[in-house]
């Protein structure tokens, strides 16, 4: 079974950032039938938290994010709130608040994603 998730991290390699915070999503797939995962890519993205300057309508801001990583199964990040969180489970991602390095995301945490 393949898996890929989109992590917040500023790093490449801790799960560090805000939902609504990150500038980009690592994406990194993992394979259920061997265990290990790759890192595949980075996305940028325009963080919706109006904090960080984001103009226009919140709604968009969020879904364009969501659209920006559509494609994958979860979201791993340091924190999101609950609207997005809604958001996110409406499309069928899962989300996950963790703050440990990507390797302890695929190590410990992966029944969560699953």
């Amino acid at each position: 079974m393949k898996f890929r998730a989109a992590i917040a991290s500023s790093d490449r390699e801790n799960v560090n950032m805000h939902f609504g915070k990150c500038e980009a999503f690592t994406i990194a797939e993992y394979d259920g039938a061997s265990g290990d995962y790759r890192i595949t890519e980075v996305r940028s993205v325009r963080p919706p938290c109006p904090s960080c300057g984001t103009n226009g309508d919140p709604d968009d801001a969020i879904n364009a994010v969501i659209d920006a990583i559509s494609d994958c199964d979860a979201v791993i990040v340091s924190r999101i709130g609950k609207w997005p969180d809604s958001l996110l489970y409406e499309r069928g991602i899962k989300s996950v608040q963790c703050s440990c390095s990507i390797e302890d995301v695929f190590k410990e945490k992966i029944a969560d994603l699953l």
